[in-house]
């Protein structure tokens, strides 16, 4: 069995990451509604990925916009594929 030695800082952060994580469905969820579900979120050290596939290039924006609003998320990477 192997033991992975996490100190109290790097807990804080993951805890963190997963918040913002949480923070974003629920934004999603409630900007988007249903819609909400075509996008995945990964937080990683307060960076948030956003991925997914849309045909509405202006709820992506409202989208982006509201998770700017989340504390902690320092920066935004959106990797959502804009389709004709």
């Amino acid at each position: 069995v192997e033991f992975l030695d996490y100190s109290p800082k790097l807990l804080k952060e993951y805890a963190n990451d997963v918040w913002i994580n949480t923070q974003a469905k629920a934004v999603a969820a409630k900007t988007l509604g249903l819609r909400s579900v075509g996008y995945n979120f990964e937080t990683i050290h307060g960076k948030i990925y956003i991925a997914g596939i849309t045909k509405k290039p202006k709820q992506l924006e409202e989208l982006i916009s509201a998770i700017k609003t989340i504390k902690g998320v320092k920066e935004i990477v959106n990797y959502v594929i804009v389709k004709k």
